[in-house]
């Protein structure tokens, strides 16, 4: 039984020994093909690693020449008639700005806009874009001042949204303008810099201001005062919460502002045009009248006695 059991191993053996020997060329040659599409294969990719290599470095090197360094200082800007030089090298100089850039650096604009955004000297960033090769196009919309708002012999210059600027940064009147002023008699914190004023007396005359000056109004009449201390105030039967002074003295008794809800209150745009038909009648300037009242439907005045 063993005898018989070797012999049919050896047999086997010897088949398998010789498909080996038939299949030894083939695999022989497969051999080789892989070696040699290993060796060209390891070759194309050590190229490819030292071209990109050689490539990164290249860029970096030219890159990183002076060339291409943009700096925050040399920014250009077209400065308004009421923004003074300080006010311009402080935009240059906001914290948070670097002393240079990479004009290739990675989110350059964005990080950029972000520090120009979370400044409140900057109402706006339009846009930023860079320009080869080291200069940065922007347009940016700057805090601007709109009133002076006098509290006990002090003056503060405010915005248009009651955010009181740093009055060494303007120029206020703007070139060939008066200045308006909101005054109060009222005690209220004084804000920082940069901080909205947390009075609503003082709100209401700059609101009331933002209004006269989309109209046009402001310039037309020439108004110099807006008098709001006695907004939200418990008044006597003909007083009046807002008065308005011209140039020429002139008193305009305004009433209420739209966020009383006073009832039978007029609102502002039906006081705008009792003011202007008293103005068409009497003159432009009001410069005859003592006062006009233009809370009622048909507005009252008192022209100045002539003697």
């Amino acid at each position: 039984m063993i005898e018989i059991f070797k012999y049919h191993y050896s047999k086997v053996a010897d088949k398998v020994r010789e498909s080996i020997d038939e299949l030894r060329p083939y695999l022989e040659k497969t051999q080789k093909i892989t070696l040699s599409f290993s060796f060209w294969l390891a070759l194309v990719i050590v190229a490819v690693l030292a071209i990109m290599w050689l490539g990164k470095s290249t860029w970096k090197y030219l890159t990183n020449r002076s060339t291409f360094i943009v700096s925050p200082v040399t920014f250009s800007f077209d400065t308004p008639d009421w923004a003074t030089d300080r006010l311009i090298n402080e935009i240059k100089n906001i914290p948070g700005l670097k002393r240079e850039y990479n004009i290739f650096e990675k989110d350059l604009t964005k990080k950029i806009a972000e520090v120009y955004e979370n400044n409140p000297l900057i109402y706006r960033v339009y846009y930023i874009e860079r320009e080869l090769p080291n200069m940065i196009n922007l347009k940016l919309e700057l805090g601007r001042p709109i009133a002076i708002v006098k509290r006990k012999g002090k003056e503060y210059l405010v915005d248009k949204d009651c955010v009181r600027l740093p009055d060494e940064f303007y120029e206020y009147p703007e070139r060939d303008e008066n200045p308006v002023y909101v005054i109060c008699s009222r005690l209220s914190r004084v804000p920082e810099y940069g901080e909205k004023w947390e009075d609503r007396s003082i709100e209401e005359g700059v609101n009331l201001l933002n209004y006269l000056k989309y109209n046009g109004i402001d310039k037309l009449l020439e108004i110099a005062t807006i008098d709001v201390s006695n907004v939200a105030r418990r008044l006597k039967s003909g007083k009046s919460d807002i008065i308005l002074y011209t140039e020429n003295g002139t008193m305009i008794k305004w009433g209420c502002p739209p966020s009383c809800e006073r009832p039978n209150e007029l609102s502002n745009y039906e006081k705008l045009q009792n003011l202007l038909s008293v103005a068409k009648e009497e003159g432009i300037t009001l410069a005859n009248m003592e006062y006009v009242d233009v809370r009622w439907k048909v507005p009252l005045g008192k022209r100045i006695n002539v003697q």
